[in-house]
């Protein structure tokens, strides 16, 4: 009688390297390669403001492309759970240094991380929905909504701009858009109005991994009825 070994769930080394070159990179994108002539805040803040943007990018294209590009885990959810931890506790060591040098407040650094965890939180539910296929469709349409959660507001910023209409309160719900729009807001707290799409953004994320548990849940019940 022959026993399986399943692989036992390990720390995602390739994913921390991977990870580790992007911030690298976007360190040299926002930053350069030149020390600003006047070292200060004011001269700091919009470079800081580009990483971000260039790490959200990453946590919401890069990372889910290349887990939806690569062969079906033993634990895929968990794996994935696995995944998000990592990159949840590298935004903590990326953002809350940067207070030292920007005119952030505690509460507006807190609103800009739950901003990036929440939509990391909600990609990481559309993954793991797909990465649990083999087929290539699934996969396919996921990475697609993930594209889209990503760039669909500043497309439609573009649009409202281009069309005359400059007041379009869903563009909010985009990483990118809320990401520019909290970093820019000095050392001003978040307005109530930011705080309550933060909290809709949580209830979302909330929401999709709840209904994905209890579809792995019902999943799993009904296997052995159908076996």
């Amino acid at each position: 009688m022959t026993v399986e070994h399943t692989p036992p769930l390990v720390l995602p080394r390739g994913l921390i390297f991977l990870s580790s070159l992007w911030l690298i990179g976007s360190w040299i994108i926002a930053m350069g390669l030149r020390t600003p002539v006047q070292i200060s805040s004011a001269s700091y803040t919009p470079n800081f403001r580009l990483m971000l943007l260039c790490i959200a990018i990453g946590l919401m294209v890069a990372w889910p492309l290349l887990r939806l590009s690569q062969r079906l885990p033993s634990y895929p959810v968990l794996h994935i759970v696995l995944d998000l931890s990592v990159l949840v506790a590298l935004v903590q060591v990326i953002l809350w240094p940067l207070r030292l040098i920007t005119p952030w407040t505690a509460l507006r650094t807190a609103a800009i991380d739950a901003t990036i965890c929440g939509w990391l939180l909600l990609a990481g539910a559309v993954v793991a929905s797909a990465v649990i296929s083999r087929r290539a469709g699934p996969r396919n349409i996921a990475m697609v909504a993930c594209v889209c959660m990503c760039v669909a507001g500043p497309a439609m910023a573009s649009l409202g701009v281009r069309g005359g209409i400059a007041d379009l309160e869903l563009i909010d719900l985009s990483p990118l858009i809320a990401v520019h729009t909290l970093t820019e807001g000095g050392g001003a707290q978040p307005t109530p109005a930011q705080w309550r799409w933060i909290a809709l953004l949580g209830l979302a994320a909330l929401a999709v991994w709840a209904t994905l548990g209890a579809w792995l849940l019902w999943r799993r019940r009904a296997a052995p009825e159908t076996a």
